[in-house]
């Protein structure tokens, strides 16, 4: 019985559409009947009192079934009690009123039939207003007529949150986890109710998208009773769910300018779409003219490689490997004088410690940089967190441990990690990979790729001539590869 009840509370929703669509229907038959006594449109039906009677009788039955399983279903809780208080008493009285309905179309009362018809419509009309509110948001009704909310900050000075991430949780989730309806105890219109979380626990996990139930259940079947949202209603974009879980991994931050958070290019250019033009600001390029003159100093003074990686770019690779121990702290910091313009940079084997790896703060735009076999620590990789740009990371040969990797977990465009001969642990290396990892992009992209090779397949044509013929089959285009990683691979482009 306790599972029992609830269930049939849950066909409200159904049981709520007969007495509106019996009750209308008699409002508009009774309003024909009105208009039928002028000659033109003396045809339009008319009720007789047997037919007025059984149709003012199942609007009764069926305003008394509707109250019956609303008040089963309000048992289940989640609703705002002010709003289901409204709804409960409108409900109740439209019950009434439909009752005495009935009994005056028994008694061929016209004066109070009449009455009675149009009291009852329009408390009807009220009673299912704030029912719409219950369900889709006290908004819903005017959402459409509402003018556009204007963008008076860009995403460089608002809230992150209220800016990025409230909007999307606004459209697709606070009509059942908002103040009005609260479905689960989980309310996702505020920061501090996502935090708070419902019976289930914790929406998310910040820094943990995988452990996250808010982006878990984003991309379940379609037809799970978890998946959310649920079936029939507005799924999320791929958009959305990209921006949802990069800013989980992220931290889920409240607060902080987009520029201050450095998300990589793909959510920057999303966001860019979203908010408006050019909300991160856009660093100018090192002036290729003066950054060659100075990289020509360089490394002449230093006695290293300082040269350009492209004929009309600005941008340079230096390499202090050969120089070894000469080669230490200070002779790094000259290197300030050309950070902005540096890609590429080999340190290895230099005398370079892990203080002097604080002058790598300045060089943001490094893709690749070789740290290995110094005496650096997990001290040294704490100057590494904001390289936001870093591709390929070589620490092999170091004493980097297992705590030193937590601090490489910003960089979520390294690709490339070399790290035999430390003391990481397979185990810390792993948490590592599956932080940096964009798995549910790689789920995505996997099903695409199944899709069109099942298209491939369906445009193959087989034509078998009989034997000894062989059959002519189009050519098959190659399976893609998936790369694979090596154990203790040497590093390829040492």
């Amino acid at each position: 019985m306790d599972s029992l009840l609830p269930t049939l509370g849950r066909l409200h929703p159904l049981v709520v559409h007969l007495p509106i669509g019996i009750l209308f229907l008699l409002g508009l038959l009774e309003a024909a009947a009105l208009v039928s006594r002028w000659k033109p449109f003396s045809k339009l039906p008319q009720l007789s009192p047997g037919q007025r009677t059984f149709v003012t009788g199942a609007g009764a039955v069926s305003a008394l079934a509707t109250v019956a399983f609303g008040w089963l279903l309000a048992r289940n809780g989640g609703y705002d009690e002010n709003l289901l208080g409204q709804h409960q008493s409108l409900g109740l009285a439209t019950a009434a009123l439909a009752c005495g309905l009935w009994l005056a179309a028994r008694l061929s009362s016209s004066a109070l039939y009449a009455t009675l018809l149009v009291a009852t419509i329009a408390v009807l009309s009220v009673a299912g207003h704030f029912g719409g509110s219950l369900t889709h948001g006290s908004g819903y009704l005017t959402a459409a007529f509402a003018p556009p909310a204007s963008n008076t900050s860009t995403i460089s000075d608002a809230p992150f949150f209220t800016a990025a991430i409230q909007p999307v949780l606004s459209q697709h989730c606070t009509a059942c986890h908002g103040p009005e309806k609260t479905k689960g105890g989980l309310r996702l219109d505020s920061f501090a109710a996502l935090l708070a979380g419902g019976k289930h626990g914790s929406a998310i996990v910040a820094g943990d998208p995988a452990r996250s139930d808010l982006i878990r259940r984003l991309h379940l079947p379609l037809d799970d009773k978890q998946r959310m949202p649920p079936k029939g209603k507005p799924q999320l974009a791929d958009n959305d769910r990209q921006l949802l879980e990069w800013w989980v991994a992220a931290g889920a931050p409240a607060d902080g300018s987009l520029a201050s958070l450095a998300p990589p290019p793909a959510i920057a250019e999303l966001l860019t779409a979203r908010l408006g033009p050019s909300p991160l600001p856009t660093p100018p390029l090192p002036d290729r003219d003066a950054t060659l003159a100075l990289a020509a100093e360089l490394e002449t003074s230093l006695g290293i490689i300082v040269r350009p990686l492209a004929r009309d770019e600005p941008w340079l690779e230096a390499n202090a490997r050969f120089r070894q121990k000469n080669f230490g702290d200070a002779e790094l910091a000259r290197l300030a004088a050309v950070a902005p313009a540096l890609r590429w940079l080999d340190l290895g084997e230099t005398a370079v410690t892990d203080a002097g790896l604080a002058a790598l703060v300045g060089m943001k735009n490094l893709r690749r940089l070789r740290l290995d076999r110094m005496a650096i620590t997990d001290v040294g990789l704490a100057h590494l967190s904001n390289l936001n740009e870093l591709e390929l990371l070589a620490l092999h040969h170091t004493r980097v441990t297992d705590a030193g990797l937590a601090t490489l977990r910003p960089l979520t465009r390294l690709r490339s990690l070399y790290l035999w001969e430390t003391s990481v642990t397979p185990a810390a290396a792993e948490t590592l990979r599956l932080a940096l990892t964009d798995r549910y992009q790689l789920e995505r992209w996997q099903t695409e790729l199944t899709a069109l090779q099942d298209k491939i397949r369906r445009q193959q044509i087989t034509i078998d001539l009989g034997a000894p013929a062989a059959a002519i089959t189009a050519k098959k285009s190659p399976e893609p590869t998936t790369p694979t990683v090596e154990e203790n691979a040497e590093d390829p482009d040492a």
